[in-house]
């Protein structure tokens, strides 16, 4: 550290505030055309399969031991979403996504197709053992109607069943293949698996705030349609687990078809800094953290304030007694450190614990180890600071505030 500069230091506590104020950015990506890179990304639940730059969620080879019939597969990105949490305040926010995806159920040999194809929302990444024919991959006759199943499912049924309508359906499955709502394809003009094979496209549109689902179906290439084919309301809350999957379920039975998948988009709203890594690792969590002052209008993370520090070198801060009066004065009387504890905590200012840097000096990422917690130290230099009245005013203003997503003042560094 430059003994020639005066700097003043200010650690703060590391919060992880709602979701609302951590500004986070939603997760998106597009997928597709697949390869064997995918294999990375998505849990491949076998006899399902990734080929011919397709998502293959039932088989599309008869060159194996084993025919297309009476088999049933999953493929989920391997990673898990927080799908609802608690706001803080005695209520609970459930995330909006957005899925789109191109599809292709292919007819064999123009045979009758079956049995079904399913956008999922799953607990886990395991595919149910016994779950073809009609449970789409979904359930099994042991789980089927269970809601601690946590699966909610969109279906494109291509098999008419006792609880059907018809065999060209789409239904909203929740915890079971028998569907909470169903809708006929045919007075859309839309056909599942035609005859020589079409790509469409569907849209599923989900919003956390009026708990509103709607979804869409079009040939691929025309335009989305003005209104879903199927919308309901649920709360995804009382229906999922808080983590959860998404992706893609099939089956076949005695009659088969080919599911495929040729492309996916999928967006969904980041309640939480949930940072896990493409390898599944659901108990890695690293807090969003973001540094400031103020409270912003759409981004809410706050850093509690924790303790002031102040390093002054002794010939500026005897020659600057106004200066070091006033942050005595400060109301609470903040707690001074040893500075020596903010260089360990710090790494000695490591740039590789650099948070960011704001209008007067910049924060580092610390660790106190005798009080076992995660704080924020921002260093202020004099040369930085555009007034010293400005300076007294923001310490003034920050020893204050009082919020729920703020911790006080705690303590400064003294003058060396």
């Amino acid at each position: 550290m430059d003994l020639q500069a005066s700097v003043v230091t200010i650690v703060s506590f590391l919060i992880l505030a709602q979701s609302q104020a951590q500004n986070l950015q939603p997760f998106h990506q597009e997928y597709g055309p697949f390869n064997e890179t995918y294999y990375d990304i998505f849990q491949v639940e076998r006899p399902a399969t990734i080929s011919n730059d397709a998502l293959q969620i039932t088989p599309d080879s008869r060159n194996r031991n084993f025919t297309l019939a009476n088999r049933s597969g999953r493929v989920l990105l391997n990673k898990s979403f927080i799908l609802w949490e608690d706001d803080g305040a005695g209520g609970v926010r459930v995330a909006s996504f957005n899925s789109s995806f191109v599809i292709n159920i292919f007819r064999v040999d123009n045979s009758t197709p079956g049995e079904g194809f399913a956008f999922l929302i799953a607990p886990d990444l395991v595919l149910p053992e016994k779950s073809d024919g009609q449970y789409l991959g979904l359930t099994n006759s042991t789980t089927d109607s269970n809601p601690e199943n946590g699966i909610v499912a969109i279906e494109l049924d291509t098999v008419k069943q006792e609880f059907d309508p018809d065999d060209n359906h789409m239904g909203l499955n929740i915890h079971s293949v028998i569907s909470l709502k169903t809708v006929s394809l045919d007075d859309l003009g839309i056909e599942i698996a035609p005859v020589g094979g079409r790509n469409h496209m569907v849209w599923v549109h989900y919003d956390g705030n009026s708990k509103k689902m709607e979804v869409y179906m079009a040939e691929e290439g025309k335009a989305k349609p003005a209104t879903p084919a199927l919308a309901a309301e649920l709360n995804l809350k009382d229906l999922v687990r808080e983590k959860s999957y998404f992706g893609f379920a099939a089956s076949t039975g005695t009659n088969f078809q080919l599911n495929c998948v040729l492309k996916w988009n999928l967006t969904v709203e980041m309640l939480s800094d949930d940072s896990v890594e493409n390898g599944g690792n659901d108990n890695k969590k690293l807090i969003k953290i973001c540094v400031g002052i103020g409270v912003a209008l759409f981004s809410l993370l706050l850093i509690g304030v924790g303790t002031w520090l102040y390093y002054l070198h002794k010939k500026k801060a005897a020659s600057d007694p106004n200066l070091l009066g006033a942050l005595k004065s400060l109301p609470g009387t903040p707690r001074e450190f040893p500075f020596k504890d903010l260089k360990k905590a710090t790494n000695n200012f490591d740039e590789r614990h650099k948070l960011g840097q704001g209008g007067f000096g910049v924060v580092y990422k610390g660790q106190l180890t005798k009080e076992n917690i995660q704080i924020a130290v921002k260093k202020f230099s004099r040369d930085n600071i555009k007034g010293q009245d400005d300076f007294l005013s923001e310490l003034t203003i920050i020893n204050r505030l009082r919020h729920k997503h703020l911790v006080r003042l705690l303590g400064k560094f003294p003058s060396l």
